[in-house]
């Protein structure tokens, strides 16, 4: 403080300089007297990129289902799934075209074209194919990757799905939100009910453009399953969670007629009168989905 206060010269254009006003600061912490703005930032921690979430919505109407306040709910069902990964159809093998089209996919200029070779490799098997659609997973344009992760779900083998659960866990900070969002949605059309923990470890990720992605797979699942991930998030009060997140947990509970109205009426004594969220919750007490 010394030294601050000598850098400075004087402490009257900087209060927070002078060891008494830090005193009482630190003071203040440790009795949990925070200033109210401090309590308000220190809380809510997950972002959303505006300008890429309306691209997210265009491209995935669950998403968007989930983030609007129905005036009725909406109960979808998906269709069953196997149990395992199983290998996929592909195509006529051609070496000189499959060739071409690697080539096109890590290296020709157009991003267009490197989305088209993306999506013609999806039909063929051969040399170089999984590694070059595990390599476009990385590549400058975000439509080249999610031309990649669909294909690599096209697949539908092992070595496909464990390439796309690199991109979830995200581990070096490279795959931008909604490249983790194609990834989503693709493994969500292939894990059965008992592989969704990569997924559902997601929905507290600090990206909500990511985690209500993640409580879109989990809407169409079991009511059971719907009912464990999500209704936590609900009961959450920590603030963590940003109100277009718990909006779409609301509505993903109603979808899997999770939300009871015995259970709405009892998250509605806790819920701030203004949110949508209240809104949702007082519907489905008024009128089981």
């Amino acid at each position: 403080m010394e030294r601050a206060r000598a850098q400075a010269g004087t402490t009257a254009a900087s209060p927070w300089l002078d060891p008494a006003h830090a005193l009482e600061f630190i003071a203040k912490v440790r009795g949990g007297q925070l200033p109210g703005e401090l309590e308000r930032v220190g809380g809510q921690v997950q972002r959303l990129g505006e300008r890429a979430f309306g691209r997210l919505l265009h491209r995935w109407p669950a998403i968007a289902d989930l983030v609007t306040e129905p005036t009725q709910a909406i109960r979808r069902r998906r269709a069953p799934k196997s149990n395992g990964v199983t290998n996929g159809s592909k195509g006529p093998l051609d070496e000189a075209a499959l060739e071409m089209l690697v080539v096109e996919l890590v290296a020709a200029p157009s991003w267009q074209t490197r989305v088209n070779a993306a999506e013609a490799l999806a039909l063929m098997d051969g040399d170089g194919v999984l590694q070059a659609l595990t390599r476009a997973l990385r590549d400058t344009s975000v439509e080249v990757a999610i031309a990649a992760i669909d294909a690599l779900a096209r697949r539908q083998d092992r070595a496909s799905l464990d390439a796309l659960r690199v991109v979830l866990d995200n581990q070096d900070g490279f795959f931008s939100p909604v490249t983790r969002v194609a990834a989503i949605a693709a493994l969500g059309r292939m894990l059965a009910d008992t592989e969704l923990a990569p997924v559902t470890a997601l929905i507290r990720d600090m990206d909500a453009e990511v985690s209500i992605a993640a409580i879109a797979v989990v809407a169409d699942r079991k009511r059971t399953t719907a009912t464990e991930y999500l209704l936590p998030l609900l009961q959450d009060t920590s603030g963590y969670f940003l109100p277009l997140v718990r909006l779409a947990a609301a509505n993903a509970l109603t979808r899997a007629g999770a939300l009871t109205p015995e259970l709405a009426q009892q998250l509605l004594d806790r819920e701030d009168p203004s949110s949508a969220v209240r809104r949702v919750l007082e519907r489905v007490a008024q009128c089981p989905p």
